[in-house]
């Protein structure tokens, strides 16, 4: 059987940089009333400049009268490793996970071909793109999925690792795996705890008294845990207790200088005193604690409804976060009230970004009408959900996106050469071989470069014309890369799948 060429067009990789200050371009520490204005929903992948704030806001979905599609959760990352790809939620029809183009907002195709446990329970690998991992909701198998060829390799089965005669869980306070995709944890009923080594094969039993229906949190290292304020170790034993009076709206993430950390909601102040505010951030490693957002800042009280994203594991600058707050009054009128944020949880250089309002509250979908930011792996966009008040207010749930000023957002290369959008691919469906067609209209040389996932260089070709034709019979199945370069260093960058 011939094999399937199907080309995925990125014409400039986001991912510039890793280490960026999220800040540039926006308003630091700002106590200013902002009010939320009314402002027409966007149309579907159309942009409306925030009045408030003047941030670019992008609607990335369709969910149509009635409709809702919505994030997965603030602990979740909506993107892959590469930020090419990215997963939202469709609750229609029994509910599906969607696959859409990460730069792009393009509809690929809903995850039909697997069932995860929970619509939370779905994690993306840390490095390799292609990758996410889930457990089965039939089998309790946990299991590697590669998005390009639709396989699956059942890594271990969560029952017979554990010996669990009853029901197994990654709830209810579900977060990402390790950094290094290598460690989750898992629960039997509300009596044992456990987390899994990948690469080890190694089963740790947590102790401790009262599993409170809670999974432990793995941390970024892979080296801590977190459950109900106790920071556990890698044998399982807790060896510290945070100055924490509740555990909820929480995520695990990174400090600038590395150390795990603990980004959490407090209402209330820890035992020890103190630690309370809208965010909080608890060093994992020496339990100290500092606020982010508080009163002591000049914030008021917490807000209700906040909700904590600290997966920018791309951003090496650390310590980077996004919160959305639906806030008492729920009128956008008050300083955080149905606000967008971002923060670097630096204790000594705190810095905090409003960036949007999310135009969102609870009242007609409940947990699913809250705003769930997520932000990206660079930090660069931060994902949300909302029912858009004013006169769209509560008929239906869509995704949307604020691109920050450090987001490269996909554009043509250079107006003279090369034409936005102006790519075709043919013959498509492929049945040996397909083109990469663009503008070129003076002839300029190219030097064509394809790479596999592992970034070895497999092609290297000139080309003075408009087109490329790529022989399927030249590749195996999966994901490849590729780069237009021409004489000034101007470049198209782009992938595409051999099935």
């Amino acid at each position: 059987m011939k094999r399937l060429l199907i080309l995925l067009f990125v014409p400039l990789v986001a991912l510039t940089t890793n280490a960026q200050d999220l800040s540039e371009g926006l308003v630091v520490n700002d106590l200013s009333a902002h009010p939320m204005q009314d402002i027409a929903k966007p149309g579907y992948l159309e942009t409306i400049t925030d009045p408030s704030f003047g941030t670019t806001i992008r609607r990335i979905t369709d969910a149509g009268p009635g409709g809702s599609i919505v994030p997965m959760y603030s602990t979740i990352q909506a993107w892959n490793a590469d930020e090419s790809l990215m997963i939202v939620y469709n609750r229609g029809n029994g509910g599906v996970h969607q696959l859409l183009d990460g730069m792009t907002y393009q509809f690929i195709r809903n995850l039909d071909d697997f069932q995860p446990a929970d619509l939370e329970e779905i994690f993306w690998d840390f490095d390799d793109p292609d990758i996410l991992y889930y457990p089965d909701s039939n089998t309790n198998d946990f299991t590697k999925y590669t998005v390009s060829t639709q396989a699956k390799e059942v890594l271990v089965n969560l029952q017979e690792i554990s010996g669990c005669d009853g029901s197994v869980s990654m709830g209810n306070a579900i977060r990402m795996m390790s950094w290094d995709s290598d460690v989750f944890t898992f629960r039997c009923e509300n009596d044992f705890a456990y987390a899994y080594r990948i690469s080890t094969g190694e089963l740790t039993t947590f102790t401790m008294n009262d599993v409170s229906y809670t999974a432990p949190n793995v941390a970024p290292s892979g080296q801590l845990f977190y459950h109900r304020s106790a920071v556990y170790d890698d044998s399982g034993m807790s060896n510290l207790m945070l100055n924490e009076a509740s555990y909820e709206h929480a995520c695990v993430g990174k400090l600038p200088d590395g150390n795990d950390a603990h980004f959490v909601v407090a209402f209330a102040e820890g035992p020890q005193g103190g630690c309370l505010g809208n965010i909080i951030a608890h060093d994992l490693t020496t339990g100290i604690c500092f606020p982010v957002i508080s009163e002591g800042q000049g914030y008021a009280y917490s807000k209700s409804g906040t909700h904590i994203s600290s997966v920018a594991h791309k951003n090496t600058e650390g310590g980077w976060i996004a919160a959305s707050m639906i806030g008492f009054e729920k009128d956008g009128q008050a300083l955080l009230d149905q606000e967008l944020v971002i923060a670097k949880a630096e204790e000594r250089s705190i810095k905090v970004c409003r960036i949007g309002h999310h135009r969102s509250d609870e009242d007609e979908f409940d947990y699913f009408g809250e705003p769930h930011a997520v932000i990206s792996p660079t930090g660069t966009r931060v994902l949300f959900g909302s029912d858009w008040s004013g006169s769209e207010d509560g008929e239906s749930l869509d995704c949307y996106v604020v691109e920050l000023p450090t987001f490269n957002r996909p554009t043509s290369i250079n107006q003279t050469i090369f034409v936005k959008d102006a790519f075709q691919i043919y013959p498509n469906p492929l049945s040996d071989h397909s083109v990469i067609a663009f503008d070129n209209p003076n002839n300029h040389e190219f030097t064509i470069r394809i790479f596999n996932l592992k970034g070895e260089e497999l092609i290297r070709d000139q080309i003075k014309t408009n087109q490329y034709k790529i022989s399927s019979e030249l590749f195996s199945s999966g994901i490849y890369f590729f780069n237009l370069t021409d004489f000034e260093d101007h470049s198209i960058k782009g992938k595409f799948i051999v099935q």
